[in-house]
């Protein structure tokens, strides 16, 4: 299979195995299984520092899959919460675009201008390591 199909492909079911361990307690221990052998299948075409990577992610899993409890304490929590869910995403959306807005009219200036970040320099230029705009070096 192609690299450029497989890696979308992986990274769907690895994202649907994710939701699938705040489900129900038969769906989160098979979800768990498979991520377990996914995470071990990885191992051998990218190497050691995948297992190393995914080690402290496999060990949760495997609590996950060996965990017995029938009880779903996830699930009453997240259907009282689902009514929030808009106002939280609401609120979410105009804390980050105020934050990201704010920040770059901070850098850059109410016009959007790249010269206002560049006048603020963090340290002096220095003549044998130039970068950045050629100033004459402050004394």
């Amino acid at each position: 299979m192609p690299r450029d199909v497989f890696i979308p492909m992986a990274g769907v079911a690895e994202f649907t195995m994710g939701f699938g361990l705040l489900w129900t307690p038969l769906v989160r221990r098979l979800s768990a299984v498979a991520l377990f052998v996914i995470f071990n299948a990885a191992v051998y075409p990218f190497g050691r520092i995948d297992l190393i990577g995914h080690a402290l992610i496999m060990a949760v899993i495997v609590a996950i899959a060996a965990d017995h409890t029938r009880e779903i304490y996830f699930m009453p929590w997240l259907k009282k919460a689902v009514a929030g869910v808009p106002a939280g995403l609401a609120a979410a959306l105009v804390i980050f675009v105020t934050a990201y807005w704010g920040l770059h009219i901070s850098i850059y200036g109410p016009g959007g201008r790249p010269e206002a970040a560049a006048e603020r320099l963090t340290h002096v230029p220095n003549p044998d390591h130039p970068h950045g705009r050629d100033i004459p070096p402050v004394h």
